[in-house]
């Protein structure tokens, strides 16, 4: 009898194990598709596109693009590809020389090979996703939201622009522990906000890398009222990260990586935020976002190859890609770069300016952009 007990536990024992590895590796597979793990792509509708700005040291590590729909200026957050190892590869070996390198913001018009910076920074500044809110009320006037990883801790930092200068005028910088880990922030007025946060480990490790690679719901989206108050707007995210509005911002578009895909929400009057639906990708890991305000199109970079991407990152290894793509219903291959015009691509924006139409991509750990004219409308 207690034999026969035995042999059942054993027997017990044995499917349970085996159910868990049966388990774990449909997980790994499907996150191995889902990562892109032994994949190559060639490149599509690269004809007309070329690189800019390789030898230009302001033109480095342009993680995030937003274009003026009004005057069709391109502002570009960019700077010194080592100095943001702090905080892309958190928990590595850092070199603190690497901190008197100043991040920028670069300002691009219709013509190739113009470009100038916007001046001073008179704060610590660490850039990462940003936003521009454009006031009908007073259209010389910008307001500019940047993701701050300052050496005090994360924060979003505040400017204002007047067009026609070349000054930022620094208004406010704001922390919350709601921001722990943000990435993007989408500026909803002159002081209000919402910002991803895209992890819950922070400083690096086996549990960050669990946590994204598993794609855990454990990143949220914060909101800055007019109050100056921080509020959870939405929650159980895997790996929220670029996020941007429709252009009348009625809707909220949010790139959540590890899912992968991008979900749609509607903002409430007390800045909670509704869940609408959204769309799945396969094989395409969504980074910023952009839309179109001609056309209403939402453009997203993204990485078709992600282990190529986190190798790059820490060894500068050649091999991701952008795939823009119109729609949020409605999927449309914009173009394809298999790694030949930049190695990585973490943004896409349509610039439409004296004529011209062109897509231009940004990388956080590239040098340089790429550029791709348009003839035709978008």
């Amino acid at each position: 009898m207690l034999l026969q007990l035995y042999k059942s536990k054993a027997f017990v024992n044995c499917v349970v194990l085996l159910g868990i590895i049966v388990y774990m590796y449909k997980t790994y597979t499907r996150r191995a598709e889902v990562f892109g793990i032994g994949t190559t792509h060639e490149s599509a509708n690269t004809t007309n596109c070329y690189q800019f700005g390789q030898d230009l040291d302001m033109v480095q590590g342009c993680e995030d693009i937003h274009v003026d729909p009004r005057s069709g200026l391109a502002y570009l957050a960019c700077g010194n590809i080592k100095a943001r190892t702090r905080w892309i590869l958190p928990g590595t070996p850092y070199n603190t020389d690497f901190e008197q390198y100043k991040d920028h913001v670069v300002v691009i018009d219709e013509q190739r090979t113009q470009s100038g910076a916007l001046v001073p920074f008179t704060q610590d500044l660490r850039l990462h996703g940003f936003d521009i809110f454009f006031d009908d009320l007073e259209p010389g006037l910008l307001t500019f939201m940047f993701v701050n990883h300052q050496r005090t801790g994360n924060a979003i930092s505040i400017f204002s622009h007047r067009l026609g200068t070349i000054q930022l005028v620094h208004e406010e910088t704001v922390s919350s522990p709601l921001l722990p880990s943000p990435n993007d922030v989408v500026a909803m007025s002159h002081t209000t906000f919402y910002a991803t946060n895209d992890v819950r480990h922070t400083k690096g490790g086996r549990l960050r890398s669990v946590e994204e690679f598993f794609g855990m719901p454990w990143g949220h989206l914060v909101y800055r009222g007019p109050e100056g108050m921080f509020s959870i707007a939405a929650e159980s995210l895997s790996y929220p990260n670029g996020i941007t509005k429709s252009a009348d911002g009625s809707l909220i578009y949010v790139a959540c990586s590890s899912e992968p895909g991008v979900r749609t929400f509607r903002p409430n009057p007390d800045g909670s935020l509704e869940y609408l639906g959204g769309i799945v990708f396969k094989g395409l890991i969504p980074d910023n976002l952009f839309v179109d305000a001609p056309t209403g199109h939402i453009y997203v970079a993204g990485y078709l190859n992600t282990m190529e991407m986190f190798r790059y990152n820490r060894e500068s290894i050649h091999g991701t890609t952008a795939r823009p793509a119109a729609g949020i219903y409605r999927l449309k291959n914009v173009m394809v770069d298999g790694g030949d015009l930049l190695p990585t691509t973490t943004v896409s924006a349509v610039q439409r300016r004296g004529g011209v139409t062109r897509i231009l991509l940004g990388s956080v750990m590239s040098k340089g952009l790429a550029i791709c004219d348009h003839g035709r409308n978008l």
